[in-house]
């Protein structure tokens, strides 16, 4: 009993699982008013043969109704009268007896030619063409033919299965985008599609500039007229990448974009990243949101020839000279153009004035420009660099450092002062008191602020002055930039005019020169005035005279005009000031 329980298990199961599968149908064809059904036989394992049944219909979606069944198990063809060529539609199955069996149907075919396939695009792929397409909808197609497109005729390239790819190779490089293709779908009984509408070839890339003044490249993808398939154009949403290979290197992505725009069918790309003796080679790749693979445009090349341009550079900061002039410390590791001109801008309170520094910047990393700058509390200065194209470059702004002393009630001294620069790295200060006799003392050193308060300031050596002590950060030289003097007691005081007029009413306002409270309490006393070019117009050691506004007896401009002035106060240390006086008329 339990061997016949196993038994009728099996059989259930086998009931519940056998199939009957379809005849395999191949394709159909018209020939001298009928229609000739070609189909293969397959194996089926259960039960015996009864016949195999076609059903016909005059639309795809019925009503089919059985046309004839068939006895013989060996028979694969079958010819159906068609008279007046009317579009039919016909599936086949089997019958078994297979009680309980699924009895499955073949595939549905017409009487007609197989429908084309659908070309996507072209792709160039190391030199070589990938033509890919969509498969023909007619499930009869085996295998598919491409064919070459010239002016003049199509001409069968190649029978294909039913890949939906073909490389064609051996492609010259000047005609990777002239190349155009068609397609067409077989079947097994030798019906063939129409050609596909249109014809697919490859996106072509070209690219101008990199040369001379112009140091962008720009490439533009060009899609080729002839093809007509829009399905497969790019679209909005479609990504598009770039891939560069630099000197011979692989190809790596350089940008990647999605599309926003398709009205701009050129789709203009800058590239900014060429250096000058590169060697480039540039490709697109599209790729489609809702179709794979990938297309990639032909291969641009070339080599970059361009006039190098000015670069922007680092200005760690700035010191005045005790003669006006105006001392830099800069980064100098950017390659240049060859020729360039110089300017340094001074800016202040809405106002920016600019002065050529009278020497060349590079080489070195240091800068004394050729005469005094007029510079005040407050001014920013940079450098900025025009090349012979016109294409400029800019250090960042870097002031003097600016001291103020304040001595309180207390006798304590406070010192505080403004920073060279705003750039990345470490910047340190040294507070320095200067004595009697010119020399100076460190108080502090390091300090990370820009404060400092002198507990027990001397008797008598109330003069300070602030060193910068800057590292740019991976570096290992500082620079340094000493500050103004600054002192809570002047044992001499003094008052200069900002403004003059050989033509005033008073004699005092007719002449620039400093007033002192006690002009006998010095011993050394130097005054000169520059133009904004740097040139000396006036110089005396004599505290009591003045300029009048005039060189050799002519005057001069008016304008904004530079004096220093160096001053020994009796049994002091040497002293200097600089700043701007208007000369009007």
């Amino acid at each position: 009993m339990r061997f016949l329980f196993s038994l009728l298990l099996m059989l259930s199961a086998f009931a519940v699982h056998a199939q009957v599968p379809a005849p395999d149908f191949l394709c159909t064809r018209s020939e001298a008013g009928q229609e000739i059904l070609t189909w293969e036989n397959v194996s089926v394992d259960c039960g015996n043969y009864v016949a195999t049944e076609i059903y016909r219909a005059a639309a795809p979606d019925g009503p089919y109704t059985l046309l004839v069944s068939l006895p013989d198990s060996t028979q694969t063809e079958y010819l159906d009268p068609n008279p007046n060529g009317e579009q039919l539609f016909y599936f086949l199955r089997y019958v078994y007896d297979c009680p309980g069996a699924t009895v499955r149907t073949s595939d549905t075919l017409d009487n007609f030619v197989p429908q084309p396939p659908t070309p996507k695009f072209v792709s160039v792929v190391d030199g070589d063409l990938e033509i890919h397409w969509r498969p023909s909808p007619s499930p009869e197609v085996n295998r598919y033919v491409v064919f070459d497109v010239t002016d003049n005729q199509v001409i069968p390239l190649d029978t294909v299965g039913l890949d939906t790819v073909y490389t064609v190779t051996g492609v010259p490089s000047d005609e990777l985008t002239s190349r155009a293709y068609r397609l067409t779908a077989l079947d097994a009984c030798g019906n063939d599609s129409p050609l596909n509408e249109g014809t697919i070839s490859a996106f072509d890339l070209i690219g101008r500039g990199g040369v001379g003044c112009q140091s962008e490249i720009q490439l533009i993808p060009l899609q080729q007229e002839l093809l007509t398939v829009t399905e497969f154009r790019p679209r909005q949403g479609d990504t598009v990448s770039l891939f560069v290979s630099v000197n011979g290197g692989g190809y790596t992505l350089h940008d990647s974009w999605t599309i926003e725009d398709v009205t701009d069918t050129s789709q203009l790309y800058t590239y900014e990243a060429a250096n000058d003796g590169d060697s480039l080679c540039f490709y697109f790749q599209i790729n489609y949101a809702e179709i794979a693979p990938s297309q990639r445009t032909v291969v641009y090349c070339q080599v970059a020839n361009i006039s190098q341009p000015v670069r922007d550079f680092d200005l760690f900061g700035a010191e005045i000279q005790d003669n006006g002039e105006l001392r830099f410390g800069y980064q100098d590791d950017v390659v240049q153009a060859d020729n360039y001109s110089v300017a340094l801008e001074v800016a202040g309170p809405g106002d920016t004035t600019s002065y050529s520094p009278g020497v060349a910047l590079f080489p070195g990393e240091e800068l004394i420009t050729d005469g005094a700058v007029p510079i005040t509390p407050g001014n920013s200065l940079r450098f900025v660099l025009t090349d012979s194209c016109g294409r400029t470059a800019t250090t960042n702004y870097a002031s003097p450092v600016w001291l103020e002393v304040q001595n309180d009630a207390s006798g304590e001294t406070t010192l505080n002062w403004t920073p060279p620069h705003d750039l990345p790295g470490a910047v340190f200060y040294t507070v320095l008191r200067i004595n009697d006799d010119s020399t100076t003392t460190e108080l502090a050193t390091g300090i990370p602020g820009l404060t400092y308060t002198d507990p027990l300031p001397d008797p008598g050596q109330l003069c300070y002055r602030i060193q910068a002590n800057y590292t740019p950060p991976a570096a290992d030289t500082t620079y340094t930039f000493l500050s103004n003097v600054q002192c809570v007691v002047e044992a001499v005081e003094i008052y200069f005019p900002n403004v003059f007029s050989p033509d005033a009413l008073q004699d005092a306002n007719r002449a620039f020169r400093p007033f002192f409270n006690t002009p006998a309490g010095l011993e050394a006393y130097q005054l000169r005035i520059f133009n904004r070019w740097g040139a000396l117009v006036f110089e005396s050691e004599d505290p009591t005279a003045g300029w009048d506004g005039t060189v050799d007896g002519r005057g001069v401009p008016i304008g904004t005009y530079v004096y220093n002035l160096q001053y020994t106060p009796v049994g002091k240390f040497a002293r200097q000031l600089t700043g701007t006086v208007h000369l009007i008329r």
